[in-house]
């Protein structure tokens, strides 16, 4: 079992990593013991399955921090969309063009070719959507919502939106797609309140 400097060891490797990955860079074992001034024997200790399991674990990292700081927050009134839409953008706003985007490098792990993080990526966009239904359920049982709304069909844009968005101005530098892209959505939610 590890010691405390150990797992303190483990978590600098690991959060390194997953920084690579947000960044749109793949895990580099060099760069990873550069970042974190650690020996290959150290590397190799905690991830014995070298880049591979190091890669996974770095996957499975990106999107427990995704998931941290993306989960929505109750999304019970027209109001709380606004306000969450308004503060996704207040944190979109105060990132550089080259700071890296939690949500943006989604995109390229969804496209990763290691079939195990793909699949951790599509479970990532599966549980979020699932969060942004529950969400929408809970105002048509609260009557804000019309009882024959799709609301897995609106989650999912909800969602395509966000992700869509940010992966495009990320892209462009631009800050309105982003933007437009949720209140358009948000629109589209609108358009199904009692």
């Amino acid at each position: 079992m590890p010691t405390p400097k150990g797992e303190a060891t483990k978590t600098r490797i690991l959060e390194a990593a997953a920084d690579l990955l947000v960044t749109g860079n793949d895990i580099n074992l060099d760069e990873v013991m550069r970042m974190t001034r650690t020996s290959k024997g150290q590397l190799f200790y905690y991830y014995p399955g070298g880049r591979n399991e190091l890669r996974r674990a770095a996957a499975e990292r990106h999107l427990a921090r995704l998931a941290q700081a993306e989960a929505p927050v109750a999304l019970a009134t027209w109001q709380d969309w606004e306000d969450w839409i308004e503060q996704i953008l207040r944190l979109h706003e105060e990132q550089s063009h080259d700071d890296a985007c939690e949500v943006a490098a989604l995109a390229g792990r969804a496209l990763d070719t290691d079939k195990v993080t793909r699949s951790m990526v599509g479970r990532m966009y599966e549980l979020w959507a699932d969060q942004l239904r529950d969400q929408l359920t809970a105002m048509q049982g609260a009557g804000l919502l019309r009882s024959d709304a799709p609301v897995a069909d609106l989650a999912s844009a909800m969602l395509a939106a966000l992700q869509g968005g940010a992966v495009i101005d990320k892209a462009t530098g631009s800050r309105r797609h982003l933007g437009s892209a949720l209140r358009q959505a948000l629109l589209m939610l609108r358009a199904h309140a009692t």
